[in-house]
């Protein structure tokens, strides 16, 4: 058997320095991107965005597409927004549908300049396709202000009650207002129809309906 400081080490020895080694490394050493995106993730919903940005950096840094959707959109609420710009865009670019709407909106208040007129179109739409409840509250938002922006300057276009109808299932005020509106007086392609607006009507009235116990 030989020991340390002769010609060959010892096996076992060494083995068992390594284990040691690894369990002694810190927990953040050893996650890979998907464990750091978590663990961001957790201290966020926690509202420790301090603590949420390294393990964020670190998974957005490896290549982890809602990582950098997450990071780039903190980036963003903090006025880094060539930073935020640039993390957003390697999301949206891995079909990342937070990436897509965090871009889209960055091209839309001007925080961020589009590489083409129709990219703030592509990456809205993309990620309401997606599901993405936000981007969908948007599109419905632009064909209420006819915003030729995301290809919404037509509120006639079929495309604007779908969107609407979407939006108000969602809980959106605006678009709840538009549609009673609308089936009460036409609007948006839809026909008049007096029960779906007494519908919209009622929610919207639930909506701002004071609680039971709340002061007037």
């Amino acid at each position: 058997m030989k020991f340390p400081g002769t010609e060959k080490s010892v096996p076992a020895f060494s083995q068992l320095c390594l284990a040691l080694a690894l369990i002694a490394l810190p927990l953040s050493v050893r996650a890979g991107p998907a464990e750091d995106y978590q663990g961001g993730l957790a201290a966020y919903r926690a509202g420790d965005v301090a603590g949420a940005m390294a393990p964020l950096k670190r998974a957005a840094d490896s290549g982890h597409a809602p990582a950098q959707a997450l990071y780039g959109t903190l980036l963003d609420s903090a006025d880094f927004d060539e930073e935020a710009a640039a993390y957003l865009r390697k999301s949206a670019e891995q079909g990342d549908a937070d990436g897509q709407y965090g871009l889209a909106k960055m091209y839309l208040t001007r925080e961020a300049k589009a590489p083409d007129e129709g990219d703030m179109n592509r990456l809205m739409r993309s990620a309401a396709a997606q599901g993405h409840e936000q981007a969908i509250i948007s599109m419905a938002l632009a064909y209420v202000g006819r915003d030729p922006r995301l290809g919404a300057a037509d509120p006639a276009d079929p495309e604007a009650a779908k969107f609407l109808l979407r939006a108000a299932e969602l809980g959106d005020r605006t678009s709840i207002e538009q549609l009673a509106h609308a089936y009460r007086a036409g609007g948006y392609g839809l026909a008049v129809d007096a029960a779906k607006a007494d519908h919209w009507a009622a929610r919207l009235a639930s909506q701002v309906a004071p609680k039971k116990g709340a002061k007037k």
